[in-house]
């Protein structure tokens, strides 16, 4: 061997044990990642407890367990990191200091979550085989959160106080909310939202809620240009939510004004939110949502789950898609259709258990105005409404919610004035798939139908 390959021999010798030193340096250089006592543990039955036991409490509890690999630094510094982070979004050890509608939000997110793979984090599954949840698991904590739907009893007292809502409402249904503060974020509330034109429609089994979604000007024309994929700058959500009022027979109105949730697109000004801006305000009052501006963090980890729709988890309804996958082709509604509804207004939302149906119920300018302001009087001549029913359908970006499927019939009404001004009512509908005219003689079936959709009330949009 000669004298310049032994020399660079030590040199590699004295490399490698001065790093090997650093690196048992480095261990002793170890942010504290500590136990607390379990104050107030989830309670589940024992079969949902051992999946997120296994796959979940290592990072999501006070109860975390290191695997040697684990406590290896650098390894372990994003460990103490990551399980801190976990931690402030969700700990089950302090599960049940939390209101029950509150823990089922949580549960909710996580299984959501783990069905579209942000759960457990692909680099923890790689070392961790053991944290993953199967598909069959993942079956055991989706019949937990919600078993067979049941006929929910009426509440005379929610019915009530969705009465006096909706009369407190309507003397100002039309008029613009102004001087709401801004949500924490600096997001400023948008008061034309409830005349934005419709999205789609959405039944949430996971709150009780129902919704409907509206798009401005920029988002619609968007869908009609098949340009969602990403959505341009100034696309702008409302995501409108009202508490289920159920009927006791299966049906489900829109009770009371629950919140509405906006969110805004800039690539650029955004670009740490995931290019948009999100904000909420809660009751007729609309007050802004969060203590200060990390309640976005709340929306942008769930948004997270959908980069394939540019983080938007609303499946516009429209008959063509491009690409593929991004619009709801089965809600879409036919071009033979005397009036395109998803052009008028939203003036209310129902759903029926009984068939698995839910029903929107759209207005063009005319009935949208009457609806919401002068709900004791006939519609006046020139209002049009169509009720649009569909089969109801698994959203499948949101485990918890169901969306419009096949449409089931697309009803009409239309109100001119005689002479006299007395109203007059023509009656249409549309069945079957693909949906074609159905005639119907006059007589009490037909205005039993008129009456039904006349007489549906206007949701209340602050």
């Amino acid at each position: 061997m000669t004298l310049l390959s032994r020399t660079r021999l030590r040199a590699l010798a004295l490399l490698a044990a001065f790093l090997a030193v650093c690196f048992l340096g480095l261990q002793f250089i170890r942010p504290e990642l500590s136990n607390p006592p379990v104050l107030a543990d989830l309670q589940a039955p024992a079969p949902v407890k051992l999946i997120l036991r296994t796959s979940c409490y290592n990072c999501h509890s006070n109860e975390t367990k290191l695997s040697w690999y684990d406590q290896i630094v650098p390894g372990y510094w994003l460990v103490a990191r990551d399980v801190k982070l976990a931690r402030s979004h969700m700990n089950f050890s302090e599960f049940g200091r939390m209101p029950a509608a509150q823990q089922s939000a949580f549960l909710y997110e996580a299984v959501n979550q783990v069905q579209f793979g942000q759960m457990p984090p692909a680099q923890y599954r790689l070392i961790h085989r053991g944290s993953i949840v199967t598909p069959a698991e993942l079956e055991v904590l989706k019949n937990y959160l919600h078993p067979a739907d049941e006929i929910q009893p009426a509440d005379p007292a929610q019915a009530a106080a969705a009465e006096a809502e909706y009369q407190k409402w309507v003397p100002r249904a039309e008029t613009l909310a102004t001087g709401v503060p801004p949500a924490p974020n600096g997001m400023a509330f948008l008061p034309d939202y409830k005349n934005w034109k419709p999205v789609s429609t959405t039944d949430r089994f996971d709150n009780n809620t129902m919704r409907v979604i509206l798009g401005n000007d920029v988002t619609v024309r968007a869908i009609a240009e098949n340009n969602i994929h990403p959505w341009p700058d100034g696309s702008a959500f409302a995501k409108i939510a009202w508490k289920q009022q159920p009927d006791g027979q299966g049906g489900l109105q829109t009770g009371t004004f629950y919140q509405v949730e906006m969110m805004v697109k800039d690539a650029k000004k955004y670009a740490s939110t995931e290019g948009w801006n999100f904000g909420r305000w809660r009751g007729t009052g609309l007050t802004p949502y969060g203590k200060n501006s990390s309640f976005a963090v709340e929306c942008t980890s769930c948004h997270a789950m959908m980069p394939d729709n540019d983080f938007a988890f609303t499946m516009p309804i429209k008959d063509r898609a491009e690409p593929p996958g991004l619009f709801n082709r089965e809600a879409a509604l036919p071009d033979n259709l005397p009036y395109q509804p998803f052009r008028w207004g939203v003036i209310t939302s129902s759903v029926n258990r009984r068939d698995g149906t839910m029903s929107t119920l759209y207005g063009n300018d005319v009935a949208l105005t009457h609806a919401r302001t002068s709900p004791q009087t006939p519609y006046p001549g020139g209002a049009v409404l169509s009720l649009v029913t569909w089969r109801e359908q698994e959203d499948r970006h949101w485990f918890g919610g169901r969306i419009p499927g096949q449409v089931q019939s697309a009803e009409f009404v239309n109100v001119s004035a005689r002479p006299d001004l007395q109203s007059v009512y023509s009656y249409q509908v549309y069945r079957g798939t693909p949906l074609t005219q159905t005639t119907l003689s006059e007589g009490p079936d037909t205005q039993a139908r008129i009456d039904a959709i006349l007489s549906q009330r206007a949701a209340v949009m602050p």
